[in-house]
């Protein structure tokens, strides 16, 4: 081995402090940088050429390339927690959106309010209480039903919002990872790895992550297939594209996140997007549906009671409050065709009802009975609607009544007169007919968006009907005790569950289901920071550390220039020998 191989050996030395410097001093500089993943040198020792003491010592260092610390099995399962910590906030964020809005356990809440109105009826069946009373505090309750139901629809709107605006940033960061694809494939035809490109790419797979699961397959060329479940939406250059869909559902429109170029539904359970889908779909339209269910039972069973209900002095006019176009008076109440009844909150079923007329001046009380067909058959008995009731059958009947004139008005509303001398009240609705059509009703609406107190009502609280014909015999607070029972009286409809007390599973359901929320949220955070952990001890920067490799290589660079130093002196006593 000569001398030249010594300043080769120094030479390869000092390359390889330079680059050693370069690396450390990139990672500190990077040590705030996101995404950063720190780098470390690869130096391989140089063999000798197999002759002599070279072929024992060697020729020095290679530089055999600058590689990043990452483990790709972390970053999978760190992504991974990033999901499902985001899609558990999310839900998070919803289920105290609710409690907020329902503001339970306090004395603003629905259940103070449904309290305050069937109290209303208690005292006024006794005397203590005043119509106008029973009807403000009826405006009360509508009015609070009304704003718990539009403050959960303006956070739906909110989440639909969130939605598009986090569907549009990870369609951009779609196309960004597609076109770090190309650039990262081209930069890499020679062989080595484009590392600040690539901690682009996984920054961006990160901050997708947040937003939808996804699963990354790197291919040969250094690209990266991104995939939602078994769709591809990054295919190498090429970015699918994400867009926000309504897809109806019933009666009701669903949105759903579909990939662009195929038309493809994608079914996003975790990230950001999963949890404001489930949020909005789950939690906040289930408890919009069960203050429907309230609001809608409220109206039909207080105006069932109220509609078949009487006052000493009777009536002398009564209106239905639901509305029906010319086409739909002459179909038959039970046809699905009628779009009048669609969306009452409970449809009339087979049954009838009594109609009294009380002639003022003898006194005498006259009892028919309207009998409202709805048994969806004809009449050899094939399922038909061809004779059942219909609303113009209704009138028709009701204008036969002597002291009666029942007309349908432009507005497609009923209106019933009694002649003079004459008054009449109703009875014994099995059909449910009467409280359907908002026959002297005490509600008007059919769910929590439009309820509110008859107007005739407000404007005449005397026609509150209080009394009741009981087996022919009136009871001047019957329908105030009927209506005051409503509080504590189990239905059907609402799973054999009072009025009140459904509500309070309600309430008691979310309360139970932000605990669980809670919980999970915290405990995929914690999973979700445990990972981050792991993945930063390998791949984060130590500023120490790369203080003192930096160090390192300083010394090294000294050793190598000294390796030449060393050996130039000795080629200069060489030379002066001769």
């Amino acid at each position: 081995m000569g001398l030249g191989a010594a300043f080769q050996i120094g030479r390869s030395a000092l390359t390889a402090s330079q680059l050693g410097v370069q690396v450390a001093s990139n990672n500190l500089s990077n040590a705030a940088t996101p995404g950063y993943s720190r780098q470390t040198i690869d130096l391989q020792s140089l063999p000798g050429d197999g002759s002599g003491f070279s072929g024992q010592i060697g020729r020095g260092v290679r530089f055999a390339g600058v590689r990043r610390q990452i483990d790709p099995a972390i970053e999978a399962r760190f992504n991974a927690s990033i999901s499902e910590s985001a899609a558990a906030g999310e839900l998070l964020r919803s289920f105290s959106g609710i409690e907020t809005t329902l503001n339970e356990l306090t004395d603003l809440d629905l259940s103070s309010e449904l309290g305050a109105f069937f109290t209303g009826w208690s005292e006024l069946s006794n005397g203590t209480q005043a119509q106008p009373q029973v009807i403000q505090q009826g405006e009360l309750l509508a009015g609070f039903i009304k704003r718990i139901r539009s403050d959960l629809t303006n956070q739906r709107n909110e989440f639909d919002q969130r939605l598009g605006s986090l569907v549009k940033d990870a369609d951009s960061k779609l196309t960004e990872i597609a076109r770090l694809n190309e650039q990262i494939t081209s930069s890499e035809a020679g062989g080595a790895q484009n590392n600040p490109l690539r901690d682009q790419r996984d920054q961006l797979v990160r901050e997708l992550s947040e937003a939808m699961d996804v699963t990354v397959i790197e291919q040969a060329s250094g690209a990266i297939d991104v995939l939602v479940g078994s769709s591809p939406v990054v295919l190498g250059s090429k970015s699918q594209g994400l867009e926000l869909r309504e897809v109806p559902k019933g009666d009701s429109i669903e949105r759903r996140v579909a990939v662009r170029s195929t038309n493809q539904v994608l079914d996003i359970n975790s990230g950001s997007i999963g949890g404001v889908l489930e949020s909005r779909d789950g939690p906040i339209d289930d408890t919009i549906a069960r203050l429907d269910s309230i609001a809608g039972q409220l109206i039909f069973q207080v105006n069932s009671l109220h509609a078949t209900g009487a006052t000493e002095r009777g009536l002398t006019k009564a209106e239905s409050t639901l509305r029906f176009s010319l086409s739909d008076q002459t179909l038959a109440l039970n046809n699905p065709a009628n779009l009048a009844i669609k969306n009452v909150p409970v449809a009339p079923t087979n049954g009838g009802f009594l109609v009294r007329t009380k002639d003022e001046s003898t006194g005498a009380i006259s009892t028919t009975r309207i009998d409202i067909d709805l048994d969806g058959l004809d009449s050899a008995g094939q399922p038909s609607f061809t004779d059942d009731t219909t609303l113009s059958d209704i009138v028709a009947d009701l204008d036969a009544i002597s002291g009666l004139s029942a007309t349908l008005g432009s507005d497609g509303r009923i209106k019933i007169t009694a002649s003079a001398g004459t008054s009449f009240t109703f009875g014994q609705d099995s059909s449910g007919v009467l409280a359907t059509l908002g026959i002297n009703s005490y509600f008007t609406g059919s769910d929590a968006s439009d309820i509110d107190v008859n107007t005739d009502l407000v404007n005449n609280p005397q026609s509150l009907m209080t009394g009741r014909f009981i087996d022919d015999t009136f009871h001047e607070n019957g329908t105030s005790l009927a209506i005051a029972d409503l509080q504590d009286n189990g239905l059907e409809a609402l799973g054999g569950e009072s009025i009140s007390s459904f509500w309070r599973t309600s309430v008691q359901k979310i309360s139970v289901q932000t605990g669980s929320a809670k919980v999970i949220a915290d405990s995929t955070a914690l999973v979700r920071d445990g990972l981050e952990s792991q993945r930063l001890a390998l791949s984060g920067v130590d500023t120490n550390e790369e203080s003192l490799d930096l160090l390192a290589f300083q010394k090294a660079y000294q050793g190598a220039a000294r390796i030449i130093q060393t050996t130039n002196q000795m080629l200069d006593t060489l030379i002066n020998l001769i």
